[in-house]
C-alpha cells in the first residue's frame, strides 16, 4: 500500500537530505543505468532507433556510448533506449515501474542544457525516482498500463525542473505540462504484440518530461488539476505535492536486476537455476511446472512461448522461454539473449514448460514454485522470492554486471571501464558544474555507434 504518513520536512528533494544509506543506491543506479547503455550499443534494435533519431534529431546534447549528437529530448530518448534495450534495468517492485531508464537520460540531458554540480545532478536523480515510484504506486494497476510509461512523463519533468533549479510552482507546472501523455491504456499492446515499441516507451516519456520543464521554464503552465481533478491522475483523492516527495525514500526499495528479462518472471529463474544446479538434464518426457500469483500482469509472461513479434520481446516476456534457455544453455543472462536467442532447442524445450497461475494473486512482483516433474512424480522443486528487492548490491556484484555489460558492447578493457563508472559516480558530488559536465563528457571512452 501507498505510504501515507509523510512530511514535507523530509521532502526528497536535494541530495543533502538523503542518508548514506540512500546516496550509494543512487550511485548504484546511476553505475547500472550507464553500464547498461553500453550493452544497447550491441543491441540491433537500438541501433535501428538511433538512425532514426539521429535522420530527424540532430542537435547539440552527446549519447553516452556514442558519438550521436542530438536535440536534448531526443537525446534522452535515445539514452532511455540503450538503457532499456536489454530489459535489464532496474524496477521498483511495488510501484512496477524501471526508474532509472527515464530519470537518468532527463537528468543527463536537461544537465547539458543547465550544467548543473555534480550532487544536483543526483539529487535530481533521487527526486525523479521519489515523484515516479511514489506516484506510480498511489496510481497502481490499471487496464492496458504500463506504469512506466504511463507515469514516466511526470517523473521526467520532475527530473529536468530539479536540474534546472525551478521552484516548487514551476516544477508542479512542468508536471502538469507533460500529464497529457500520461496513462495510456495501449500501452501494454506492445507487450501483448511482443513489439520492440516497449523499448521505446520509456523513452518518450524522457523526452516530453524534459520538454515540458523547458516550457514551465519558459513560464508556462498545464492544468491546476492534474493530480487530483476529475480528469486527473489521482481523481478524488486528497493526495498532495507533499505527499509525493515526503516520507521513506524510495530509491530504497528500487532493485537493480540479475536478469535481462521482464521483473515478473525473475522468481522463477531464480527456483529454475537451484534445481537446474540437481537436475540438469531435462529428458524428452519431462515436464517443469511453474507456480506464479494469478493476475493479468502475470499472464503476459505465462503464456505458452510463441514467437509474436520481436524475437528479444518474445522471449524476455516468456517464463517457458527461459526456463527452457536454463536447461539448454547451462543459465539464462545477457550472453543467453546475444549469443542463443536463435537457438532451436530453446523453443522446442519451451514446450515441456507449464506455468500455472496458482499461487494467491499480488500487487506487486511475488515469487514462484518450480516443480521438475518425471513419470508422473515431483522430483525436485524449488520457492523462490523476488531476488535483490529492497536490498543493496554489494559493488563486486553490480561490478559483475557491469562488466558483462560493457563485454557486450566491445568496450575495451571493460574492468578499468567499470573502476571509472564508480570513480565518476564517488566524485560527482563534489564536482562543480563545468568539472561535471567535463566528466559526463569523458564517460564513455570509445564509440560503439557513430552517427551517419
Amino acid at each position: 500500500m501507498p505510504r501515507t504518513s509523510m512530511s514535507p520536512e523530509t521532502a526528497m528533494t536535494s541530495w543533502c537530505v538523503l542518508d548514506e544509506a540512500a546516496r550509494e543506491r543512487v550511485r548504484q543506479l546511476v553505475v547500472d543505468a550507464l553500464a547498461l547503455a553500453a550493452a544497447g550499443t550491441a543491441n540491433d534494435d537500438a541501433r535501428r532507433a538511433l538512425a532514426g533519431l539521429a535522420a530527424v534529431a540532430p542537435g547539440e546534447t552527446t549519447v553516452p556510448w556514442t558519438d550521436l549528437r542530438l536535440a536534448a529530448p531526443q537525446a534522452a530518448l535515445a539514452l532511455s533506449m540503450l538503457i532499456h534495450a536489454w530489459d535489464f534495468d532496474d524496477t521498483h517492485d511495488e510501484a512496477v515501474v524501471h526508474t532509472a531508464t527515464v530519470v537518468v537520460p532527463s537528468a543527463l540531458a536537461a544537465g547539458a542544457i543547465a550544467p548543473v554540480p555534480g550532487d544536483g545532478l543526483l539529487g535530481a536523480v533521487a527526486a525523479g525516482v521519489q515523484v515516479f515510484s511514489r506516484l506510480a504506486r498511489l496510481v497502481g494497476a490499471r487496464p492496458g498500463v504500463i506504469r512506466t510509461a504511463g507515469v514516466g512523463p511526470v517523473a521526467a519533468a520532475v527530473t529536468a525542473a530539479h536540474v534546472f533549479g525551478l521552484d516548487e510552482e514551476t516544477t508542479r507546472a512542468a508536471a502538469a505540462l507533460a500529464v497529457g501523455s500520461t496513462l495510456s491504456p495501449s500501452s501494454r499492446q506492445a507487450v501483448v504484440d511482443g513489439s520492440v515499441a516497449k523499448r521505446l516507451q520509456p523513452g518518450f516519456a524522457a523526452a516530453t518530461g524534459l520538454t515540458s520543464a523547458g516550457l514551465a521554464r519558459a513560464g508556462l503552465s498545464g492544468p491546476h488539476g492534474w493530480l487530483t481533478g476529475d480528469f486527473g491522475m489521482l481523481p478524488g483523492t486528497d493526495t498532495t505535492w507533499a505527499h509525493l516527495l515526503a516520507g521513506p525514500a524510495e530509491i530504497n526499495d528500487v532493485a537493480v536486476k540479475p536478469y535481462p528479462a521482464c521483473r515478473y518472471t525473475h522468481a522463477a529463474l531464480v527456483a529454475a537455476h537451484e534445481v537446474h544446479a540437481t537436475q540438469p538434464t531435462l529428458g524428452a518426457g519431462d515436464r517443469v511446472v511453474v507456480h506464479v500469483p494469478a493476475g493479468a500482469a502475470y499472464a503476459l509472461v505465462a503464456r505458452p512461448y510463441a514467437e509474436r513479434g520481436e524475437p528479444l520481446v518474445d522471449a524476455q516476456f516468456s517464463i517457458p522461454w527461459q526456463i527452457a534457455a536454463i536447461w539448454a544453455t547451462g543459465s539464462y543472462e545477457l550472453q543467453t539473449l546475444t549469443r542463443h536467442l536463435h537457438d532451436p532447442r530453446i523453443p522446442q524445450l519451451a514446450r515441456q514448460v507449464e506455468v500455472r497461475q496458482d499461487l494467491p494473486e499480488s500487487a506487486v512482483m511475488s515469487g514462484a514454485r518450480l516443480d521438475l516433474v518425471r513419470d508422473g512424480a515431483v522430483v525436485a522443486t524449488a520457492d523462490a522470492d523476488m531476488p535483490g528487492a529492497g536490498a543493496a548490491l554489494p559493488r563486486e556484484v553490480l561490478g559483475a554486471k557491469a562488466r558483462s555489460c560493457l563485454e557486450v558492447a566491445g568496450v575495451a578493457d571493460p574492468g578499468s571501464a567499470v573502476e571509472r563508472l564508480f570513480d565518476l559516480v564517488d566524485a560527482l558530488p563534489d564536482l562543480d558544474a563545468d568539472a561535471t559536465t567535463l566528466a559526463l563528457r569523458e564517460l564513455s571512452p570509445g564509440a560503439p555507434i557513430q552517427q551517419r
